[in-house]
């Protein structure tokens, strides 16, 4: 069987450096981006085998690996970034959300402050961690429309498979990265732009 083996020769590699600067206010893009770097190192470790280009691997896991191995590695590699990125951009967006309804609950004390409204204000603030993902998205309907916010929620089911993969339930439809980061972008998008809630959300 083929084993990948590393070359004794030294070669002097130059790396154009990328530099991420997250200028973006959306707070999903540095997931985003160590997805797709991760994405890049598994293209270039895949061709390097393909193209029998061995000294790349050099002090990497891959060395006296069987071909055929190395390559199911990063197949399941592969797999495990596509899942673990829906897992990460989920919870990013679902604090996101969360903040905006506190937000919004602070906004109860800007009146003057009553007995009731510092009650209900307390309330949220108390209770907030644990209401259901899917009644939080609720609130969200008539400032990004219903139709986002039913694909955040097959997004929501897909990510509470990964995360526990109940072997009695069957798998969700599958959700591609690309369109969850969309989708869960476009609402943040939208709910920052919504003219009743951006002064609240972005005022000192």
């Amino acid at each position: 069987m083929e084993r990948l083996t590393f070359l004794p020769r030294i070669y002097l590699l130059s790396f154009s450096g990328r530099f991420l600067i997250m200028s973006s206010p959306n707070i999903l893009e540095p997931i985003w981006e160590s997805y797709l770097t991760t994405v890049d190192c598994l293209k270039v470790a895949s061709r390097s085998i393909e193209r029998n280009e061995l000294h790349l691997m050099n002090k990497t896991k891959f060395v006296g690996s069987a071909v055929d191995e190395a390559k199911l590695m990063i197949h399941d590699s592969r797999t495990n970034a596509d899942d673990f990125v829906i897992v990460s951009l989920w919870a990013i967006f679902e604090r996101k959300l969360l903040e905006y309804v506190q937000v919004e609950g602070r906004k109860l004390l800007q009146s003057t402050p009553t007995t009731f409204n510092t009650q209900v204000h307390q309330k949220v603030e108390n209770e907030i961690e644990y209401w259901k993902s899917l009644d939080v998205l609720d609130l969200f309907k008539t400032v990004v429309g219903s139709d986002l916010i039913g694909n955040a929620k097959q997004i929501k089911k897909y990510r509470d498979w990964i995360a526990h993969k109940n072997p009695r339930k069957g798998a969700p439809s599958n959700v591609p990265p690309q369109a969850a980061y969309k989708i869960l972008s476009d609402i943040i998008s939208t709910v920052e732009q919504h003219p009743g809630l951006i002064q609240s959300v972005t005022a000192p």
